[in-house]
């Protein structure tokens, strides 16, 4: 059974955290390396450089703009937030053992003089989520390294996705979670701040490629559902049909495409994807996990708002935090009130229409700085040295 799909045994639920503590007595009998514990220095103040390790790396074909590679979109973000000297990424080749890219990483960070190194935690980069090392690598690093691991989580709703990430911050207060979903604070370790919910980074080359995609589009359907199509989703969308509303499901797909499989394989491209969103008058974002029944921050959100169309969520805490409801983005309690929300704004076409334009800077920004402004409020809160916000401020 694999870490992604395990939720608890029955012995954990009478004995909280139990399951958790014998995996990790398996992990420091598996791995004797990873046994370091509470490294808490930080090295002189000097200045700030990030080592990106990508989970697709140049090996990738998505290692390049437009193709939602996040880690290729951190790197170059950091690069137009300061230069290129001040950034590296570690190129981790596709299938390469733990027992090669740890060394290489241990050595990068030390030639570069990384303060900071932003990975995706959930696995081993390069493995295709097929391994996980990271306790192992970050053992490694804090016996002659003295930065700090920024660990990218998307899928935190899983409970042993969220067990890995606690070895890491039982290892060192040195490691912070930065999360694209979820509220994290407290997750790791009691009172300890994380990073999360934060948006999706997004380079300059890869905005131009959306504007230039969107720029002629022209508006084809009232209402759209753009993603994959989890069950409690399909129901959702039947729903809605039996209410009345016609839902252009994935209108930019040229296959069938009608079910979570389905949905997940043969995708088009992310521009074709953003494209279908700005054909859209009003597209709906459904928030809660495929994992259980908890509400995130989907990147559907900014994106909907970068294509120029009109977002239609249920979410009550997440995309608040960013934008204001009824004005910047539309909001439902339930499915029983979405019919009323999109007739009342379908009603209104000059209402529809103002939307976009107004919540287009600030989209923008998020997209484009967001992300590294918000790891840097979260390490002032745990005194860590930053990675750009003079820079950021200027």
């Amino acid at each position: 059974m694999s870490l992604r799909s395990r939720t608890g045994s029955i012995a954990s639920r009478i004995y909280p955290g139990l399951d958790e503590r014998i995996w990790n007595r398996q992990r420091d009998r598996d791995f004797p390396l990873s046994v370091v514990r509470n490294s808490t220095s930080i090295g002189a103040v000097q200045k700030p450089h990030v080592l990106v390790v990508p989970q697709e790396g140049p090996d990738f074909e998505s290692w390049r703009p437009g193709t939602r590679n996040f880690y290729f979109e951190a790197w170059q973000t950091a690069i137009e937030i300061s230069d290129e000297s001040r950034v590296s990424f570690l190129d981790v080749s596709r299938g390469e053992s733990w027992e090669s890219w740890i060394p290489r990483l241990v050595a990068k960070a030390n030639e570069v003089q990384a303060t900071h190194i932003i990975t995706h935690i959930e696995s081993d980069p390069g493995s295709e989520s097929s391994t996980w090392h990271w306790d192992v690598a970050w053992a490694e690093l804090l016996r002659n390294w003295d930065g700090v691991l920024l660990g990218v989580m998307f899928d935190s709703a899983y409970y042993w996705i969220n067990a890995q990430s606690r070895r890491l911050a039982h290892m060192s207060p040195r490691f912070m979670v930065v999360d694209i979903c979820m509220p994290m604070d407290g997750s790791m370790k009691r009172g300890r701040p994380e990073v999360g919910p934060v948006n999706m980074p997004m380079s300059t080359s890869s905005l131009d490629l959306v504007h230039e995609a969107c720029a002629a589009v022209e508006k084809q359907w009232d209402v759209s559902f753009i993603g994959v199509l989890y069950p409690y989703r399909v129901s959702a969308i039947e729903e809605l049909e039996r209410q009345g509303i016609s839902v252009a499901v994935n209108p930019h797909r040229h296959d069938k495409a009608d079910d979570y499989q389905t949905t997940t394989t043969g995708q088009p491209t992310w521009v074709d994807y953003m494209a279908a969103l700005a054909a859209s008058r009003i597209t709906i974002n459904f928030s809660q996990s495929n994992a259980r029944p908890i509400q995130q921050l989907k990147t559907r959100v900014v994106e909907a708002m970068l294509a120029g169309t009109v977002l239609a969520t249920d979410d009550v805490d997440r995309t608040s935090r960013f934008f204001t409801p009824g004005e910047d983005y539309l909001y439902f309690r339930d499915l029983d009130e979405l019919p009323t929300v999109i007739a009342h704004a379908l009603a209104e076409p000059d209402v529809v229409e103002a939307i976009p334009a107004r919540v287009m800077e600030r989209a923008q920004y998020l997209a484009n700085r967001g992300f590294w402004e918000a790891i840097d409020l979260g390490l002032k809160r745990r005194n860590l040295p930053p990675v750009f916000s003079p820079l950021m401020s200027q």
